[in-house]
């Protein structure tokens, strides 16, 4: 007779199993995304060369999605981008390049990291940021100068934060953060970089832009907090819309 703690050591050692051979997959993907070539074209030194290139805006899409994947350095792309396009074609390709290196962050993290972050499920930390993952706060952590987008997709992943929500308040925030990046480009002389482009309209935007977000977020946790005092939904509930 099979024992009733059978089917969960074979369930889990088929996470495992199924965990370390996407971190292999991942990892060679990782490989052949830097041996591509594909983020030195879309560099500053190579500007006129990927101007000229008929495909730039997909080979720009590509590498942010690579990078954004891996967690690799992405200012450059708010930058380079709005030096070839006009500023709304630039949100565009931002955006959709952003969108897709989330999904496949976001997917990575949670396909991978199940059961390694087992462990740490129920820790205060983890429920600390489970409880403050509402939309809102989504939305201002991407909307900040300087945000760290790779490891807020793997933290997301993680955590199991639903992947809707994540997605449409990342979409959300990259368009309108693409958009104020790119005028203020374009309307700069002898930047080199982007924090050297940015003026403090653009700056002044998106810090009321957080804030709005952050009192977007305030608002949700109270109405939670009623709603489960009143025996509504809780916290886990919420983190699966």
């Amino acid at each position: 007779m099979t024992s009733p703690s059978t089917p969960t050591r074979s369930t889990g050692s088929l996470l495992w199993i199924r965990s370390i051979g996407g971190l292999v997959i991942l990892i060679v993907v990782l490989i052949l995304f830097l041996q591509s070539g594909l983020r030195d074209q879309v560099a500053v030194e190579r500007i006129r060369e990927l101007g000229d290139h008929p495909l730039a805006a997909l080979l720009i899409i590509l590498a942010m999605a690579g990078a954004w994947t891996f967690a690799l350095p992405g200012s450059i792309f708010f930058f380079i981008t709005p030096l070839l396009y006009p500023p709304l074609e630039a949100a565009v390709i931002i955006t959709i390049g952003s969108m897709a290196g989330t999904m496949t962050g976001y997917s990575a993290a949670r396909f991978i990291g199940g059961p390694w972050f087992e462990r740490f499920r129920e820790s205060r930390v983890t429920r600390f940021m489970s409880r403050h993952s509402t939309f809102g706060m989504i939305f201002t952590l991407r909307i900040v100068p300087a945000s760290q987008h790779g490891i807020l997709n793997y933290s997301a992943g993680l955590l199991k934060i639903g992947f809707v929500k994540f997605l449409a308040a990342t979409v959300l925030a990259i368009a309108i953060k693409g958009f104020l990046y790119a005028t203020a480009i374009q309307q700069s002389v002898g930047a080199t970089n982007v924090r050297e482009a940015l003026n403090i309209e653009t700056v002044s935007a998106l810090i009321a832009l957080a804030l709005l977000g952050i009192t977007g977020h305030v608002i949700q946790r109270r109405r939670e907090e009623r709603d489960t005092n009143a025996g509504g939904p809780t916290d886990r509930d919420q983190a699966r819309i």
